[in-house]
């Protein structure tokens, strides 16, 4: 006996079919956004980017544990793993984008001062943890530097570092990140707080540079010393593939400045 096929009939008389996850009808009670966090939704992924920057001043700078302008690759290149503190030797996890602007994620073990070279080529760095079950004492680089000498750290570090973990933190602290080829982003909010000290305000940016652009600011707020701003997109901000997302800062005076974004990105 051949089963009957059940189809369903909207209210123009057109037959559909119901949403399906492998294969299963899935029927949700949970929001969207919650969904994806538990992986039911293939090909979507959700991620919070939160940086600091312990003196933040003039000019429109990335919030990152850098403090300074952050150095964008333009090419694909081989980085290295090396650290301040001649004692760290723990193991990392280092997230970011391949030559060909795809996700990669490889692990490598910290040997002090000298420079442990990273799997395959980078194009971006946007996050590190370290996996060891001590505190990082020194500050760990991911830079463009082979040979960083006697004390671990990138000979040229305004152009060569392109991500760091300051000490005791164990995961690095940078606003940055950049969307996969074949992936979209849709940025739901972002958010900033500042520290208490005399009066400074400052202007905070959420930026988007497409592939072969430049950037342009989203949004724009300004907070002042001891608070704390949030902005939450009633409709979230659609972001294409290769395209880098940053937080700005630009301080009226060096000023402790805390801030992240959230997003969801999925394929195709």
């Amino acid at each position: 006996m051949i089963p009957t096929q059940t189809k369903l009939i909207d209210s123009d008389g057109n037959a559909f079919g119901l949403k399906t996850v492998n294969g299963k009808p899935r029927v949700s009670s949970m929001t969207y956004l919650y969904d994806i966090a538990e992986g039911n939704i293939p090909n979507h992924r959700g991620i919070s980017k939160f940086g600091y920057d312990a003196t933040a001043g003039a000019g429109n700078i990335e919030v990152w544990s850098g403090s300074r302008a952050y150095p964008y690759m333009t090419t694909a290149s081989t980085l290295y793993l090396s650290s301040s503190d001649t004692n760290d030797d723990q193991p990392y996890r280092i997230f970011g984008l391949d030559e060909y602007w795809d996700e990669q994620e490889v692990e490598v073990t910290a040997n002090g001062f000298v420079a442990v070279e990273l799997p395959g080529t980078w194009i971006r760095v946007f996050r590190v943890i370290n996996l060891g079950i001590t505190n990082n004492a020194g500050i760990i680089y991911i830079s463009l530097d082979a040979d960083p000498g006697v004390d671990g750290i990138p000979d040229t570090i305004a152009t060569d570092s392109k991500a760091e973990i300051p000490v005791g933190y164990n995961q690095t602290l940078m606003s940055i990140w950049s969307v996969p080829r074949d992936y979209k982003a849709y940025v739901t909010s972002f958010y900033a707080s500042c520290a208490a000290a005399t009066s400074k305000p400052v202007d905070i940016g959420l930026w988007a540079r497409p592939f072969g652009g430049v950037f342009q600011i989203k949004k724009i707020m300004s907070i002042d010393s001891g608070s704390v701003a949030k902005i939450v997109y009633d409709f979230p901000l659609l972001v294409e593939g290769k395209s880098d997302i940053r937080i700005t800062a630009n301080a009226s005076g060096a000023s402790q400045i805390s801030a992240g974004f959230d997003l969801w990105y999925e394929k195709g």
